[in-house]
This record gives structure tokens, sequence and C-alpha cells, in this order.
């Protein structure tokens, strides 16, 4: 039995961590996190306290659509806050997260000028984690 071809998955989301809430990002920019914590919530994961709190809202893409289509949906999104997003820049971490699974011949990111213009008026910084994978039975 063959197994299946490897296939690319990638995904971006935008994530907020600082102090305060995560009730107060989502009063703030009028928007709803996909996954979001407080410090002291527990991690059902593992059991532990958070130490931080986390607001994270995911490009509402599949995770085979292009890393550049995640992008461009969630600056969509984030455009009309732009002014709350300022807001938000002094005490808090602005990240544009994006994450990469692809096959290990590699692969590349490109940022054109007018993704890379959009983050900057937003205040987003960019993290890239790009993982290959070269064995069927990694979890992605």
């Amino acid at each position: 039995m063959t197994s299946p071809p490897l296939t690319t998955r990638e995904y971006a989301y935008f994530h907020v961590t600082g102090p305060g809430t995560h009730e107060e990002v989502t009063a703030l920019l009028g928007l709803r996190p996909s996954e979001a914590w407080n410090v002291g919530d527990t991690n059902l994961r593992n059991g532990r306290m958070r130490s931080s709190m986390s607001w994270r809202m995911n490009s509402g893409l599949d995770d085979t659509s292009p890393l550049a289509e995640h992008i461009a949906a969630l600056l969509h999104r984030l455009q009309p806050k732009a002014s709350d997003l300022r807001q938000l820049w002094v005490e808090h971490d602005l990240i544009l997260q994006c994450v990469g699974y692809f096959p290990p011949s590699g692969h590349g990111m490109h940022f054109d000028r007018e993704q890379v213009r959009k983050a900057a008026q937003l205040g987003l910084a960019l993290d890239l984690d790009f993982y290959y994978v070269d064995d069927h039975e990694h979890e992605i």
C-alpha cells in the first residue's frame, strides 16, 4: 500500500498578547476571537495555568489555501480597525502569525510591497513558522 502524497498545509492568524484580558481586546476591536484565554486560565491540553493573555483570530480559510490568501483575508478584516489597533499596540504585541507545513523540497514566502505596507500601518509584527515534513506520520 502506498502512502498518500504529502500536501502543503499553510495558514495565518492574527495574535494579540499583553496585559489585561482577552475580553478587553474583544470589546476594543469589536471582533470575536477564534481562540482566547487569560492569565490563570487552565490550559486544557496539559492542565497548567496560562501565564499570559492570548487573543487569536483565524483567517477563516482552509489550511489548503495559499498563505498569501490567508494574509490578505486577515489584513482585509483588520484594516477597518486601524485606529483601535493603534490603541492596542502601545502595550500589546500584535502579530501576524504565519505557519506552513511543507514537503522537504523546500518553500519560500514572498510578501509584496502592499502587504508589508498594510501590516506596518496596522503595527503588526510578522512571525513565520515553517516546518518541513518528510514523513507521513507527522501530525499537523
